[in-house]
């Protein structure tokens, strides 16, 4: 009899285990990631960062008492720091919306010193109604549009002609009909900051603002704008130990336009700003000339112009591509005086790149190689708004990158 009652009481909770479970909200988590090896060959040393991961541009020309460019080097590196791992979680409908959250890391790491350490690149939450979408936490910066990010091999996705930033954000998303998107978001710096004081955003106490449309759909047609505005106090005490709150603004405009069959994509934009080197980008800004350099000065911001188009092709296995860009720096509406650390190579005149690519698919496993022309010319003058007057000669680096993907 006690054997019974032992046996009815053990049944008893495991079928109110069962119970309890098939309440419960159901969560589905699936990993995605990638293993990445890559091996790269440059022959001019550029700024660059992560042991020539990320690349940007190549270096200003410095010659020895020989007249022999020290910077013309050829080098060579194999990587496999980009390497991924990410986790999206669907879960319950809360508050009428299907929600969902994502987290993604890497081991690109956050500086030059912390390199091989896992990185967060994405860790957001996702509340989708269904003409509209709430976005909460580390994401890509809003004038990155996903359906126009380049399909580059190497890393970076083509900066610094495409914007390359994520951050943390709050975004609302609204879809007045199926080929609308509107889009507004307040955003803070997180690893990607602007050049100068690190906190300059957070003094000033304030958010980066930005608003986006977007009309038609990535697989055929599609055209969309950007405008955006930040705020930076860079100092809270002049170099005589006054206090101050001088602040900055700076806005950007962005336009883009893409349009794609079942085989070929070809995606195009522009975006025009003052100081976007939060966003992996050539600028900066300083100090106006005429202001006291040891007293309150205003700041001049330097504008920079960019420029991209992307093409795709896809034949079976293989696809093609092929990545042209163009940057250039306009000066400052005001006289302008470099400061320190501010800037993204404000000496620079204009930077572009054409970089074909070929990549092959199977299962899992895509194996890339890539040819990258990347050319600078720094300027040699500037008039009193910082426009280039006359310029060096251009200096080019010439970079392959063999890549293998292992896709999960």
């Amino acid at each position: 009899m006690k054997r019974f009652l032992l046996i009815l009481i053990s049944v008893f909770f495991v079928f109110s285990g069962f119970a309890q479970e098939s309440t419960k909200p159901k969560i589905d988590v699936k990993p995605y990631g990638f293993v990445a090896y890559e091996a790269i060959f440059d022959t001019y040393k550029s700024l660059d960062v992560r042991d020539g991961e990320l690349t940007f541009y190549p270096l200003k020309p410095n010659y020895d008492a020989n007249g022999n460019d020290i910077n013309k080097k050829v080098q060579f590196q194999m990587l496999s720091i980009i390497t991924r791992f990410g986790i999206k979680v669907s879960g319950p409908d809360i508050l009428g919306a299907k929600s969902s959250a994502r987290f993604e890391s890497d081991f690109y790491a956050t500086a030059n010193s912390y390199i091989y350490l896992l990185r967060l690149r994405h860790a957001f939450i996702n509340l989708k109604w269904e003409n509209a979408e709430l976005i909460m936490g580390q994401y890509w910066h809003p004038v990155i549009v996903n359906e126009f990010i380049p399909s580059t091999i190497s890393f970076g996705a083509g900066q610094p002609f495409h914007s390359l930033n994520r951050s943390p954000q709050i975004r609302f998303i609204y879809h007045p009909s199926s080929n609308i998107r509107m889009l507004i978001a307040a955003v803070s710096q997180g690893y990607h900051r602007t050049k100068g004081p690190e906190d300059a955003m957070r003094n000033s106490g304030r958010p980066e603002v930005l608003g986006q449309i977007a009309y038609g759909s990535a697989k055929k047609i599609m055209i969309g704008a950007s405008a955006g505005y930040k705020w930076l106090t860079p100092r809270l005490v002049t170099a005589s130990g006054l206090k101050t709150d001088k602040t900055i603004g700076q806005y950007l405009f962005s336009g883009f336009a893409s349009v794609a069959n079942e085989k070929t994509s070809i995606r195009t934009e522009v975006i025009y700003g003052e100081n976007l080197t939060h966003l992996v980008m050539i600028g900066g800004y300083g100090r106006v000339t005429e202001s006291d350099p040891n007293g309150d000065y205003d700041y001049a911001n330097l504008r920079t112009f960019s420029t991209w188009v992307d093409v795709k092709h896809k034949l079976s296995d293989w696809e093609l591509g092929l990545f042209a860009g163009y940057s250039k720096l306009m000066g400052s509406d005001k006289n302008y005086t470099s400061l320190r650390g501010y800037n993204r190579n404000d000496d620079i005149n204009y930077i572009y790149r054409i970089s074909p690519r070929v990549t092959y698919k199977q299962e899992n496993l895509a194996l890339s190689l890539e040819y990258m022309l990347t050319t600078a010319v720094y300027g040699e003058t500037f008039d009193a708004h910082h426009k280039v007057t006359s310029s060096l000669d251009p200096v080019s680096n010439n970079r392959v990158t063999l890549s293998a993907k292992y896709n999960f």
